[in-house]
């Protein structure tokens, strides 16, 4: 079981520690505490909503597609999430980011 924690722990810890700093690197992207709470709990938000949807999905198409679609659904949305500039493409990255999560 240890593994699956580590898993978990670092997938949270890594998805909320890279929007965390966005307000340190941008002078656009983030211009309030609750614009960065926001974006900070849209990822949980989608990944709570999505998760029984992709569960569905791997139930009847298998697990693996699923979950390497969200694999790379994740690393498109974290490099839009790279390149944001505003908090327009920063909420589209996290929730492409929070839904890909939900099938991982």
């Amino acid at each position: 079981m240890w593994p699956l924690y580590a898993a978990a722990f670092t997938t949270a810890f890594g998805a909320h520690a890279v929007a965390a700093n966005l307000g340190g690197f941008s002078e656009d992207a983030v211009t309030s505490l609750l614009t960065l709470g926001a974006l900070l709990a849209l990822y949980d938000g989608v990944e709570v909503l999505l998760k029984p949807v992709f569960g569905t999905i791997a139930d009847r198409i298998g697990a693996r597609p699923v979950l390497l679609a969200g694999l790379v659904g994740f690393a498109l949305a974290s490099a839009l999430y790279v390149i944001a500039d505003s908090p327009g493409p920063a909420v589209g990255a996290r929730l492409g980011q929070g839904a890909a999560a939900s099938a991982r």
